[in-house]
């Protein structure tokens, strides 16, 4: 989620030094009226609205991100491997990163995926020895996102079990 506000003050702080900077060479960049004249703040004012819009796409993410956070059945910690050496055959570079899921969607890293929110339901939840599985989607469209997790001991299964079945009435199905 961090990575998420950052990429939301860096739209913002852009956006915001875009427009301004387009505003100030139209109003005091001189007394020609060319057409020359006008491009570059005319770019400038562009790149500031598109800008804008990556801003508010960032912070609709952020708010869903913050709603699965607070909101959360279960969280995994789960690593990711950057590079592989091909010489040494040793990860250089391995990072861990929390998963939070919640009634609302999963929050991995940047990607937020929602559902039980515009149209998009959670269909089935399955869960295995070392994954979980959601299925979510519209009438006209399904996904399926395999999360793999730790070994887990029986009596936490049945406890994330029954959050998901208290929190989002689907009861999940146990994979062998």
């Amino acid at each position: 989620m961090k990575a998420i506000i950052r990429r939301c003050i860096v739209f913002a702080a852009f956006s915001g030094f875009a427009i301004l900077t387009g505003v100030v060479i139209l109003i005091f960049g001189g007394t020609t009226s060319r057409l020359q004249s006008h491009i570059l703040p005319a770019s400038i004012l562009i790149a500031g609205v598109i800008s804008t819009g990556f801003w508010v796409e960032e912070c609709k993410k952020l708010k869903i991100a913050r709603l699965i956070v607070e909101n959360t059945i279960i969280q995994i910690r789960t690593a990711v491997i950057r590079e592989v050496c091909a010489e040494a055959k040793q990860p250089s570079d391995i990072e861990a990163s929390d998963v939070f899921i919640s009634h609302f969607g999963i929050l991995l890293n940047t990607r937020v995926i929602k559902f039980n929110q515009g149209g998009i339901r959670l269909r089935a939840v399955e869960i295995g020895d070392d994954f979980i599985c959601f299925t979510y989607g519209t009438e006209r469209w399904i996904q399926r996102t395999w999360l793999l997790r730790p070994a887990i001991d029986p009596v936490t299964i049945h406890e994330i079990s029954e959050k998901f079945r208290y929190e989002t009435g689907i009861v999940p199905t146990f994979v062998a």
